[in-house]
């Protein structure tokens, strides 16, 4: 494989994890779970959501908070023509209770620093999320009870 057609495949898997952290805080589930291969996972606070249908299910308990995931540290391994990692640095910022009609949230601090890996194929021309899964580094640990533990099987490494 030239140069060329690795930057091309580095663009789009680029613009995949972007994609899906701007549906994300945006809410536009269904845009989201678009992005995942037809048997893709996600790995979500040591919970696997397998399919479309876990995956909305799962973003229901979102509804009052407003997120602001920012995405830094891209690395994208290329496995193939069709096939690659990546790992990216999520610094995560939440607030919890919101209302869009009472006007803009508060601003907070970070919740934490997460590292995500993923999986993704390209199927029908389009890259796609195999598996994704992530890992807290570091936590606001007066608001975060529940994140992945050492030794948990089902998260990043």
């Amino acid at each position: 494989m030239d140069r060329d057609e690795e930057r091309k495949i580095e663009w789009d898997c680029s613009r995949l994890l972007l994609r899906f952290y701007g549906y994300l805080d945006e809410k536009r589930y269904d845009e989201l779970v678009a992005l995942f291969a037809p048997d893709g996972a996600w790995v979500r606070l040591g919970k696997e959501l397998a399919g479309p249908a876990a995956i909305l299910e799962a973003m229901k308990e979102r509804e009052d908070w407003m997120t602001a995931h920012l995405v830094s540290n891209i690395r994208i391994e290329i496995l193939g023509p069709d096939r690659a990692d990546t790992t990216q640095y999520i610094t995560l910022y939440r607030h919890e209770g919101f209302d869009a009609a009472a006007g803009p949230g508060p601003v907070v601090l970070p919740l934490g620093i997460l590292r995500h890996k993923d999986q993704l194929v390209r199927l029908g021309g389009e890259w796609k999320f195999k598996r994704k899964t992530s890992r807290a580094m570091m936590v606001n640990r007066e608001r975060v009870s529940i994140y992945d533990k050492p030794g948990d099987k089902t998260a990043g490494k």
